[in-house]
């Protein structure tokens, strides 16, 4: 049994040994070791979902969290067979759950031994369960966390979808209307298909955002964006980076666990990869806090913790460079169930953080806890997703995120860098993905400071030769010029051309394995080519 399943057994003993004994204690990263395929391109079946011969391939993400004893999991854009198709046209999101009385820690996983996901299938068919958030949420739209307050269940979704405007009073939260910003894609405003804002004046981009009742553009309307965010600048693509997206709060029907009922559009800027964790007792006001989350029903003193960032992908070299937010809510509560963030904006002398209601008023954590309130800015690109757990054991928040992204051309729709052309549009050859790694950082308080950046697993630069790390033979990551047969697979609905990367990295909480001198990470993060999710395990240390 682990230091963790002891505290949330005995709670009160638990939180008068921490607070007594809390002492800083850094982190040191040892050893990763993949554990195998978790869902998708060559991973076993849970024996349910084989002997119903489930339509299933591949997919990505798998956020989690524990709700009546269940491991659950919300997972992305997932496809039905090797062609790529997606489960459903409008809805191609699963999810599943594993028992925690049959995986009720991390001691028994191993290469060996790899749990399996039981996928959720609409009755006994064949087909996956969708899940349905009220809107369309097809190819790129996806739930971004989910959390539970023991007797409901909540999840984040990302729409893509920016908010269209005329002057700066349309917009939500005191930003601003740029109107040099038009859109390529589906209209904003309609809930189908993507909306990305994009240059006025680039290829394919529609000037104008708005239209009126005939269907006619009005001219001179824009998109509303965050000129406080980190990725603004004043540059065409600055204001492009700084726009908001449209996320869906919503709830989860207890009786059809695929369909959620909408509370909320949350207009965002930076929270667009917004990470969640719920804790059982957090008052801004005090000292100190206990970041524990062992409550098994709801609380007047839960919260949900959130921390973001302004975009998945930034460009330091054109000074578009991504902070971290962090924000707290209260657990939206029956019958009206609201979502009002408190936003973290700085510190006071005491040390003691200030929040404010306006996302504007957000302020940047800090990055860099040896020079605490002067780096803000994240040092790397590529940041990707965010996964936070607070571990007992360490007394630390710890942070998972980052990965990479292909940049290979696809003509005609992202002819310059392929998929990163999404995320960083026309600076996208001055993006530097590094090795691709995913990292980790750790953290006393939510709001940092946060300590400097370490790698935790090394993806590799697809463009060196020798081929290297995973994508080499033996690797995780396909690679188009890497042969033989330790050398991972394409998913054959991907260019042949085509090279894997990571990203979605997911801590798995409950999984932890705690020792005096450490703890034994358990997470799972996405491939892309082969499309799918692996398991890993890394090992944290302490430093005194």
């Amino acid at each position: 049994m682990t230091l963790q399943s002891i505290c949330a057994r005995v709670a009160s003993a638990c939180v008068a040994v921490s607070f007594a004994t809390s002492t800083s204690a850094d982190v040191r990263v040892g050893s990763t070791t993949v554990l195998g395929p978790f869902i998708g391109h060559h991973a076993p079946l849970h024996p349910d979902n084989a002997q119903a011969r489930i339509e299933f391939y591949g997919t990505d993400l798998g956020w989690t969290y524990v709700h009546k004893g269940q491991l659950q999991f919300l997972f992305g854009d997932t496809w039905k067979n090797e062609r790529g198709e997606p489960i459903n046209k409008l809805h191609d999101d699963v999810f599943g759950a594993i028992d925690l009385r049959e995986w009720p820690d991390g001691t028994r996983i191993s290469a060996a031994r790899v749990p399996t996901v039981k996928l959720a299938t609409e009755g006994r068919s064949s087909s996956l369960a969708a899940l349905d958030a009220g809107a369309p949420s097809e190819g790129l739209k996806t739930p971004v966390g989910g959390f539970s307050d023991g007797e409901h269940e909540f999840a984040i979704f990302i729409t893509g979808k920016p908010q269209a405007c005329r002057a700066d009073a349309d917009c939500s939260s005191g930003r601003e209307c740029e109107t040099s910003v038009g859109y390529f894609g589906e209209k904003p405003g309609t809930e189908a298909g993507l909306t990305l804002a994009c240059e006025e004046g680039s290829t394919g981009c529609v000037a104008d955002t708005l239209f009126d009742k005939s269907n006619q553009a009005i001219k001179n309307t824009g998109m509303c964006a965050d000129r406080t965010s980190s990725v603004w600048t004043d540059s065409p693509s600055g204001r492009t980076s700084a726009t908001t997206m449209e996320h869906i709060v919503a709830l989860r029907d207890a009786n059809n666990p695929s369909k959620y009922r909408k509370l909320t559009n949350w207009h965002t800027t930076k929270f667009i990869n917004v990470a969640t964790r719920t804790v059982d007792d957090f008052d801004p006001t005090r000292a100190r806090q206990d970041y524990r989350n062992t409550t098994s029903q709801p609380s007047t003193k839960q919260r949900v913790l959130l921390w973001g960032r302004p975009e998945f992908i930034g460009v330091n070299a054109k000074n578009q460079t991504l902070a971290m937010y962090f924000a707290y809510a209260d657990i939206p509560r029956a019958p009206d169930f609201q979502w009002k963030p408190h936003f973290f904006a700085g510190t006071n002398a005491d040390g003691t953080p200030r929040f404010s209601n306006s996302e504007r008023d957000a302020q940047a954590v800090d990055l860099d806890s040896t020079q605490a309130g002067v780096q803000v800015r994240e040092v790397h690109d590529t940041v990707q997703h965010m996964s936070a757990v607070w571990l007992e054991p360490l007394r630390q928040w710890v942070m998972f995120y980052g990965g990479g992204i292909n940049d290979v051309p696809q003509p005609p729709i992202f002819p310059d860098c392929g998929l990163l052309e999404v995320f960083a549009r026309t600076e996208c050859k001055h993006v530097d993905q590094g090795n691709g790694a995913i990292r980790v950082r750790t953290a006393k308080d939510p709001w940092g400071p946060w300590s400097p950046p370490q790698d935790v697993f090394v993806a590799g630069d697809a463009k060196k030769r020798p081929l290297e790390a995973q994508y080499a033979a033996g690797g995780v990551l396909h690679h188009p010029e890497c042969t033989g047969e330790k050398c991972q697979s394409r998913s054959p609905s991907l260019p042949k051309g085509d090279y894997g990367w990571l990203y979605g990295a997911n801590i798995i909480e409950p999984w932890t394995i705690a020792d005096a001198n450490g703890v034994d990470v358990i997470w799972n993060a996405s491939t892309w080519n082969p499309y799918r999710v692996i398991l890993m395990r890394t090992r944290l240390e302490k430093i005194n």
